[in-house]
């Protein structure tokens, strides 16, 4: 695999995650959830990402990256 390939994923990821955990932790703070519940929020959203940009490469067979924000 080559260098370019793996850097472009990793600076995907950074951009998905910089832009909607901040939203996530911010909202849980006015909403004042626990750390647990915002560990739960955070943990849903990565997952829920994972599970569409997974879903949507496979289906599409293509390398799709999905974040929320």
């Amino acid at each position: 695999m080559r260098l370019s390939v793996v850097i472009a994923a990793l600076v995907a990821a950074l951009v998905g995650f910089g832009g909607t955990v901040p939203l996530v932790l911010s909202a849980a703070a006015v909403l004042g959830a626990t750390p647990a519940q915002t560990a739960s929020w955070v943990a849903a959203v990565c997952l829920g990402a994972a599970g569409s940009t997974l879903y949507l490469s496979l289906r599409h067979r293509m390398p799709i990256v999905t974040a929320w924000s």
